[in-house]
């Protein structure tokens, strides 16, 4: 993936978790309560998708078995 897909993914990937976290604070705030425990799973969610698209991977897959 090339580095302009990568920061447009990057760019829609934020601004879903911004939607999805406000909501979230939104309702539970409604509640008179914090995020807590669904908070810490949509953060690591987040933070997951991004080492994800960032994650260098194999540059040459002529290597494989199918190949050879």
């Amino acid at each position: 993936m090339s580095k302009v897909a990568k920061i447009l993914v990057t760019i829609g990937v934020v601004f879903i978790f911004l939607i999805v976290y406000g909501a979230l604070v939104g309702a539970m705030s409604d509640a008179g309560h914090t995020p807590g425990i669904l908070g810490v799973v949509i953060m690591v969610a987040f933070i997951g998708a991004l080492w994800g698209i960032w994650k260098g991977g194999k540059k040459d897959d002529n290597n494989s078995i199918l190949q050879k």
